[in-house]
């Protein structure tokens, strides 16, 4: 691999190679989260960390290309996020997600953190999702900045959560818990809400087998299984869609906020997303199904925002 792609080049060019991270400088583990993770730096470019996450097998061997799909389609929509690259180690394959600080000096705190400072006996795991609701939701997003660097200007923490929460409707995201959105703070205490992260489970990626292939049958069987893609990481909310869910929020935001999304929405455009989907090169059953996953779920939103 060329000196270029070896130090993660953002040119289109080299998005879909995957990067061999024999000689890469082995960071740290992560303890935060279910699931194996371990941070590294390119020696060529060590300032900044890359997390390395293999594909779990008992769930998709697409997730790593689910989540560069998905780190490109949130770029498309202008939605700050990790960026993301495939990557490889001996007996494993997977993918590296940049660390979504703006600088490595900031922390970054997951929000779990602090609802536990408003919820008693606040618990992250709880089934139920109990305190991750959306009166407190609001309540620390009104306490922070915009993402450092987002390009909108005029949108507050929330209206920008309100987007997150819109692209998680578009791409069936449905694990956007209280340790999967997270507060950048600088050396001098300035607040931000960080770039949106761990999109892997999307896309219908984890469908695979006859399930997969009864889906395909019929596009009425995709548009069900869309449907049914509920905001149950949010208290009381297992029976609300996620576009639902988005749309609600977004009621509540600013009218800057409505309408930057709604045209956000109606303006996404559907052959780009194909392309990157089709380029990912996940089977070609599940190139289409995350290819109507989008489409449908792009129309569902246009008619609940009315946009």
């Amino acid at each position: 691999m060329s000196n270029m792609g070896r130090r993660l080049s953002s040119s289109s060019d080299h998005r879909f190679q995957s990067v061999d991270l024999n000689g890469w400088l082995l960071d740290r583990d992560e303890p935060a989260g279910e699931n194996e993770k371990t941070w590294f730096r390119d020696p060529q470019a060590p300032d900044h960390r890359w997390m390395y996450k293999p594909n779990r097998q008992n769930r998709s061997e697409h997730e790593d290309r689910s989540e560069l799909v998905a780190s490109i389609l949130a770029r498309q929509m202008g939605i700050p996020a990790a960026d993301v690259r495939l990557a490889r180690l001996p007996g494993s394959r997977g993918c590296l997600s940049r660390n979504v600080v703006c600088d490595e000096d900031n922390a970054l705190e997951h929000a779990s953190l602090y609802l536990s400072e408003f919820v008693t006996n606040f618990d992250p795991r709880d089934k139920d999702s109990k305190g991750h609701s959306e009166e407190w939701i609001r309540t620390i997003l009104r306490q922070l900045e915009p993402p450092i660097g987002a390009r909108s200007e005029g949108l507050s923490a929330e209206d920008w959560f309100a987007g997150y929460l819109i692209f998680d409707a578009l791409i069936g995201n449905t694990d956007r818990h209280s340790e999967n959105w997270a507060i950048e703070i600088t050396p001098k205490g300035a607040m931000h809400l960080a770039p949106s992260y761990d999109h892997a489970t999307s896309l219908g990626v984890t469908t695979r087998g006859q399930r997969l292939e009864r889906l395909l049958s019929s596009e009425d069987q995709i548009r069900q299984f869309a449907t049914k893609a509920m905001a149950h990481r949010f208290e009381g909310q297992s029976k609300t869609s996620l576009v639902e869910f988005a749309s609600h929020f977004l009621k509540g935001c600013s009218m800057e906020a409505q309408d930057h999304w709604g045209n956000t929405v109606s303006r996404f455009h559907m052959e780009l997303a194909n392309r990157s989907i089709e380029q990912s090169k996940m089977s070609a059953g599940a190139t289409r199904l995350a290819a109507m996953i989008v489409s449908i779920n792009k129309e569902r939103l246009v008619s609940c925002l009315g946009c």
